[in-house]
């Protein structure tokens, strides 16, 4: 009944401003994760900034499901609508009531997912509220996505496009790990000289209605490895005001940046979150701690046998995750293979491709965009 009410009122807006014309120079940018310009949006904005050619319009929200949160949401919603329907391009980060119900022919959508990839289904491949539609672009990490991503978005595969993930940029950079890697030190200066488990799993249940963690004795795992080691966890966003430890000796980086954490961890420990993707970039060794595997399969579904893909040791204790730290059983090689498979582009210059791209949705005729496109995945697998 509360969707049908949203759809109706966002109808009539619709309505309204239906004969508004698309502005041939103006970029909306759409979340509602953060409130602020971050990760890929801030990184591809920066790009088109440098030009000054476009009009550039950021509606950005960080969604509660409580009675304020939900009437902010819908108020947000019709000021998607005017943007979305009078804009050249509009650039997602998660998926869109608005555009899969109202989006204007002419207007062109780029979906850039705010992972590098995915383990458990999403998208249009789960049971949802409303069928993701309307969508023109999505960016991937690599080819390999195309048939999994054109599903999950409701795109041709020839238009999911293998340009790479902008905010992957500076885990292909030394310089940019350095500097992460100081700043991090300064922060938690007790964590120098030592080897750093980072945890980082991702949610359970429904996001927006019942979002669950699996629990995890931190406090046995440092005990049993020594001073020799710190743990850090960073929870899943939708989980980032959970405290799962009450040691004060165990780091809560649920505010730091997850690039940021990789750039001084040894060893992360992780389950079904799109972040082991990111991690494999810098080939080091991984854990994959997944106690409830049955029933996550059972429940949510994968893409792939998760038992043959994971680059690294597959617990269902604690006990077996010290086991394999203090014996450092891990397959670097398989880890290598992983990061190969998925990610096409391994240059640190994903952003510029991405924004390139962007350039030529506004400025070039279809067929140049095309050529434009077709040209340069052809070069990669090739």
């Amino acid at each position: 009944m509360r969707r049908r009410i949203v759809y109706l009122i966002l109808a009539f807006i619709n309505y309204i401003i239906y004969f508004c014309k698309i502005q041939n120079d103006k970029i909306t940018f759409i979340s509602y994760k953060s409130e602020k310009l971050e990760k890929d949006f801030k990184l591809i904005s920066k790009k088109l900034e440098n030009d000054n050619k476009y009009k550039l319009v950021y509606i950005l929200t960080k969604y509660q499901n409580t009675t304020i949160g939900n009437i902010k949401y819908l108020f947000n919603c019709i000021k998607q609508v005017y943007h979305i329907n009078t804009s050249k391009v509009v650039i997602l980060d998660y998926n869109n009531f608005v555009v899969s119900h109202f989006k204007k022919e002419g207007v062109k959508v780029l979906q850039i997912w705010h992972a590098s990839g995915a383990i458990k289904k999403f998208g249009n491949d789960i049971k949802r509220e409303y069928p993701i539609k309307n969508y023109d672009y999505v960016i991937s990490a690599g080819n390999h996505w195309r048939e999994i991503y054109s599903n999950a978005f409701n795109v041709s595969k020839d238009n999911v496009l293998p340009l790479g993930i902008p905010r992957t940029d500076s885990l292909f950079s030394t310089n940019k790990l350095d500097k992460y890697k100081k700043k991090t030190l300064e922060k938690y200066p007790e964590i120098k000289g030592k080897k750093v488990i980072l945890y980082a799993p991702t949610f359970r249940g429904d996001p927006i209605n019942d979002v669950k963690y699996q629990p995890i004795n931190l406090k046995y795992i440092k005990d049993r490895l020594g001073d020799g080691y710190v743990l850090i966890y960073k929870l899943h966003p939708w989980l980032n005001t959970v405290n799962i430890t009450d040691d004060e000796n165990i780091i809560n980086g649920n505010n730091d940046g997850i690039r940021k954490l990789f750039s001084v961890t040894n060893y992360l420990i992780c389950d079904y979150s799109a972040v082991i993707f990111d991690f494999s970039i810098l080939e080091k060794p991984m854990i994959f701690y997944t106690p409830d595997l049955d029933e996550y399969k059972k429940d949510r579904g994968m893409y792939e046998e998760y038992e043959e893909i994971m680059p690294g040791p597959i617990c269902k204790t604690e006990e077996e995750i010290v086991d394999i730290i203090k014996n450092n059983k891990f397959p670097i090689d398989k880890i290598k293979a992983f990061k190969d498979k998925h990610f096409d582009y391994k240059d640190g210059k994903s952003a510029q491709r991405v924004s390139e791209f962007i350039k030529n949705l506004i400025w070039e005729k279809e067929s140049v965009k095309l050529i434009w496109k077709n040209s340069l995945i052809f070069h990669r697998i090739a």
